[in-house]
């Protein structure tokens, strides 16, 4: 599909875009990152870094180098080329995203456990709404057992959308076992190479500056096969990152040079994704809130970070912290929403069908976000 550019709205100023990675590296370097797997410690060791234990001290000039090997753009393809999403630059590419335990039933408005059958008939329903540009997994199958997961929900998703399709994979083992599935859709490994119709997105870092191992390990699977992976880390002010809006920034911008880091070292050239999704915690109750503006303007910052360095970027927007699609998620997604397309973020999730906080989604809040992002779109 031909994207629309943002680039219109810009929160930081370029001497602040500067001042925050120069914060970031310095973090890298005297901080450091806590990296539990060995065979991750012994990629950066390689290349220079400082190893104190499970600590590792990450220098600018490393940081540099893995840089310089990471593409400025990419193919995520879909299985129809009309859907085909090149990222990087300003261009904006919106749809679904989510980890939602909860559906609200299209029938009796009632909120019920997620199941393999919402994961194909709310891919079905996305494939036809022409402003949903791809199709990120946005509820948990609970009807399922544990360990067929994962292959399961990338086959609901590709059997009923022509869009890409992105979700996550619980070991490097499964990771595998979907890139050979996607490989048979594709019709062979060089022809999923050319166009990849799936992406991975790994949660591998938990806030703050800590390696998550086993989701590090598919990170590396993934990248090892040059199938596009998501870097997601979402600290949230106040709870587990700085309560200031530009302390969160530079920490979270620390977690992904170290994982842009760790994948160009190991894989040079492998697609990836930055992927900040800065949030912030309730003060009262410390919990997650992703309604407030601060999400969009933070959002919206950490593009011009992405931007700044030249790495295509996932982010997150349309998030509500209402439990119903009322005026509350209207305003609140709508915020958001016009605040990173108009950023230029590239991979926008999390931008149709999310309620209460990412906990739970509606199969008419699709329908209504469509219209939403078609506005920003607009703009």
């Amino acid at each position: 599909m031909e994207a629309l550019s943002g680039g219109q709205y810009r929160p930081l100023s370029e001497q602040e875009i500067a001042r925050i990675h120069e914060a970031a590296l310095r973090t890298l370097e005297e901080t450091g990152v806590r990296v539990g797997l060995e065979e991750a410690r012994e990629i950066f060791r390689r290349h220079g870094a400082s190893i104190d234990g499970e600590i590792v001290r990450i220098s600018a000039a490393i940081v540099e180098k893995a840089l310089g090997c990471a593409p400025r753009e990419f193919l995520m393809a879909g299985r129809e080329e009309k859907h085909d999403l090149k990222l990087g630059g300003k261009r904006v590419h919106m749809g679904t995203g989510g980890a939602a335990l909860t559906v609200l039933d299209p029938e009796t408005g009632r909120p019920r456990p997620g199941t393999l059958r919402d994961v194909g008939e709310i891919a079905r329903l996305c494939d036809a709404l022409e402003n949903i540009h791809f199709y990120l997994r946005p509820c948990i199958p609970q009807d399922i057992p544990k360990e067929s997961l994962d292959i399961n929900q990338f086959y609901a998703a590709l059997a009923n959308t022509t869009k890409h399709v992105m979700a996550a994979a619980q070991s490097p083992e499964n990771a595998r076992e979907i890139i050979e599935m996607a490989a048979m859709i594709a019709g062979g490994s060089d022809s999923l190479l050319r166009r990849p119709l799936i992406s991975f997105v790994t949660s591998w870092m938990i806030s703050p500056l800590h390696f998550a191992d086993e989701t590090t390990r598919v990170l590396l699977e993934a990248a090892g096969h040059r199938i596009p992976v998501a870097l997601s880390s979402a600290p949230m002010a106040g709870s587990t990152s700085p309560v200031t809006l530009a302390g969160t920034l530079v920490q979270v911008h620390a977690e992904q040079l170290s994982g842009i880091g760790l994948t160009q070292l190991a894989h040079p050239g492998a697609p990836v994704l930055y992927g900040a999704i800065p949030s912030m915690a309730d003060m009262k109750l410390m919990t997650y809130l992703g309604g407030g503006v601060e999400f969009g303007l933070m959002n919206a910052a950490i593009s011009q970070m992405a931007q700044y360095i030249k790495v295509p970027n996932y982010n997150s927007a349309g998030l509500t912290d209402s439990k119903i699609p009322d005026i509350q998620s209207g305003y609140e997604k709508a915020f958001s929403l016009c605040l990173c397309a108009l950023a230029g973020s590239n991979f926008i999730h999390h931008a149709a069908g999310m309620l209460e906080s990412m906990k739970a989604v509606a199969y008419e809040q699709y329908v209504i976000d469509n219209e939403i992002i078609g506005m920003a779109l607009r703009l």
